[in-house]
């Protein structure tokens, strides 16, 4: 039997809120729009007209998929970021408007000169497409040790438009970094999984479940990246380079501590629109 757009809309929200999904208006309205390659104001423009059987029965799949806490994100392959769109799946982690605080400082640091930059742990390649399309003279280059994260972001810089200036390698951290890059970046740029280990069982059922366990965990404090990036990454900054993070909302002082014992000096910390703390940079002089 078919139904309605608005009929579809009204059972679907039921569903959603009667199962505890806070968004369950949004995620309703996302969903159907994305079947139909809709705005969601088309939803509204278009609720009288009636949907054929199949699409009813993919979108009560997603709903059904929804309930058990599969992120919308992941049930239609979009995120936007920066202004961006971007392709997302389960083997990447899904971008947050949080980072987009840790790219807008970076835009800010880097001259408009030719510049290096290399994204350590880049996942979905966000941060490093956006600084590249945004920054037009500069090359960046993507770290991540999965082979099916760099194979999304290596999708994300032709969707973009950026693939001839993004590069990207499979990479335990530094490890497969030849030594031409050494002393050759301006920026070191990363969000690394900053979680504490035993924080993530505790994670919303969105996160723990389906995000990939890899980009979250940061071992027994949260700290195991910060202090092997920020170790290895004076071989490979240029004099007076940049590096910055984002991190964890308590990691500030932390991070800065860390930074200090390996001889950064100009170290910052910026808040995010909540006021808490975001990011962290810091220059290595030479």
């Amino acid at each position: 039997m078919k139904k309605t757009i608005d009929e579809l809309l009204r059972e679907a929200k039921g569903l959603l809120k009667d199962k505890g999904i806070k968004t369950w208006a949004l995620d309703s309205e996302l969903l159907l729009s994305h079947l139909f390659s809709f705005s969601r104001v088309q939803l509204y423009t278009h609720s009288k007209e009636e949907v054929e059987e199949a699409i009813q029965e993919k979108y009560r799949d997603l709903i059904l998929e929804r309930i058990k806490g599969m992120p919308v994100q992941y049930l239609t392959n979009t995120k936007e970021f920066m202004s961006l769109p971007f392709y997302v799946d389960q083997n990447v982690l899904i971008p947050r408007n949080d980072t987009e605080v840790l790219v807008e400082k970076a835009l800010e640091l880097i001259d408009e000169k030719e510049s290096m930059i290399l994204d350590m742990c880049t996942g979905s390649g966000c941060i490093a497409i956006s600084i590249a399309y945004y920054k037009k003279k500069s090359k960046v280059l993507g770290l991540d040790l999965s082979a099916p994260a760099l194979k999304v972001a290596q999708y994300n810089a032709r969707l973009n438009g950026v693939d001839d200036r993004v590069y990207f390698i499979q990479s335990n951290l530094f490890e497969s970094l030849q030594e031409d890059y050494l002393s050759k970046f301006d920026m070191i740029i990363s969000n690394p999984p900053y979680i504490p280990t035993e924080d993530i069982s505790r994670l919303e059922v969105e996160v723990k479940a389906y995000e990939p366990f890899m980009a979250l965990d940061g071992g027994k404090d949260g700290l195991d990246f910060y202090r092997k990036i920020i170790e290895k990454s004076k071989a490979y900054l240029k004099d007076k380079g940049i590096l910055i993070f984002e991190i964890g909302y308590n990691q500030g002082k932390a991070v800065t501590e860390i930074f200090k014992s390996h001889g950064f000096s100009d170290i910052s910390i910026k808040k995010d629109l909540a006021g808490l703390d975001r990011v962290v940079f810091g220059k290595f002089i030479k």
